[in-house]
């Protein structure tokens, strides 16, 4: 496991796009979470919020940081003292740092070709292995990968999406 540092809420796309996410009202956020996963986010504490907010805007709640917080402690996904303190202290750098939320389609965009890339990486390294000494029939059937082809159609759809305009305040 590698340890988060300070600049991390501000370079990490994944802690990024889920600072702008924590600004979105329930509505905005189900849109935005539209065709993701929390295992499209390769660290364990962004997947891990990614988790709670995808079960917060599922019970049409805003994923605000309170409220993922809340929700940990409510579903025993943050238990003990300390685990209560790192992901509040997650949160509020995520929140702290985060960037507008009009860059939610951007920042989603580069979350899953992260994710994409890591799957072909994953298989790659699958079929590498297998290559070298697996029967033809089981190499056979790892060369067809759902989980990339899958990642690939999300990671397009997410970039061909069109953000919705911008309302300005009154």
């Amino acid at each position: 496991m590698t340890t988060a540092t300070a600049t991390d809420a501000l370079t990490d796309p994944q802690r990024q796009f889920l600072g702008a996410l924590m600004q979105l009202p329930a509505t905005a956020a189900r849109a935005a979470l539209a065709g993701m996963r929390a295992d499209d986010f390769g660290d364990g504490m962004a997947a891990h919020v990614a988790q709670l907010a995808i079960e917060t805007v599922a019970a049409g709640h805003a994923p605000a940081p309170v409220a993922l917080y809340a929700h940990a402690v409510a579903t025993g996904q943050a238990p003990g003292e300390h685990r209560r303190h790192w992901l509040t202290g997650w949160l509020i750098d995520t929140y702290r740092d985060a960037p507008p939320a009009a860059l939610g389609p951007h920042l989603k965009g580069l979350v899953l070709e992260a994710a994409w890339r890591q799957a072909v990486l994953v298989h790659a390294r699958r079929l590498a292995h297998a290559a070298q000494d697996c029967a033809t029939d089981v190499l056979h059937e790892l060369t067809d990968d759902t989980t990339a082809d899958e990642l690939w159609t999300r990671y397009q759809a997410a970039c061909t999406t069109e953000p919705a305009p911008l309302r300005k305040a009154a």
